[in-house]
């Protein structure tokens, strides 16, 4: 192995955990895993031309666009590396047609709310982001955006409520 591959592995194995809550925002946990795949693959094209305290960021951003790419294509990507699949282990998987379309709405639906969210209450979606995608306690939220720390406590809060009712009205049929 030479250098840029142990660097890609120490990256993987310090920040895979929160590219997967970040892409898992999104879609589905099994597409979340590819799409972290091809997140980290797109990361050694890249790490070259990138500082050591850029990685961080530029991961969350490329997560966050490769899901958004994928529920904008319907559910559909290409991967820079395809690996042979055992078909008989995913047969059940593919045969219920009604559930994976399901899936692929619920996703839709869930990215739409996340971008309404990030349009009309940037600094809530920003709580949230911090806190759960990039691990941030308050404390280190409130300082970052110069604000008292009981605030992001009461963004984190709204921004979940309102998160629930507008899913609930673009999905109103889904049992709860």
């Amino acid at each position: 192995m030479n250098e840029k591959d142990h660097r890609i592995d120490d990256y993987f194995v310090q920040y895979s955990d929160m590219v997967i809550r970040n892409i898992c925002l999104y879609v589905d946990y099994h597409t979340t895993e590819d799409l972290c795949q091809e997140t980290f693959i797109r990361l050694s094209d890249h790490l070259d031309s990138l500082k050591p305290e850029e990685i961080k960021r530029w991961l969350l951003v490329v997560s966050e666009r490769l899901a958004l790419d994928y529920l904008k294509k319907g559910g559909q990507y290409s991967t820079t590396i395809g690996l042979e699949e055992n078909e008989e282990k995913f047969a059940d998987q593919r045969s219920d047609t009604a559930l994976i379309v399901e899936e692929r709405e619920e996703s839709r639906i869930k990215g739409r709310v996340l971008e309404r969210l990030k349009r009309e209450k940037r600094d809530w979606y920003d709580a949230l982001i911090l806190y759960y995608v990039g691990r941030m306690s308050d404390d280190e939220i409130s300082r970052r955006k110069g604000v008292k720390k009981s605030l992001v406590g009461k963004w984190r809060q709204r921004a979940k409520e309102k998160l629930r009712e507008w899913y609930e009205l673009e999905y109103p049929e889904r049992d709860r």
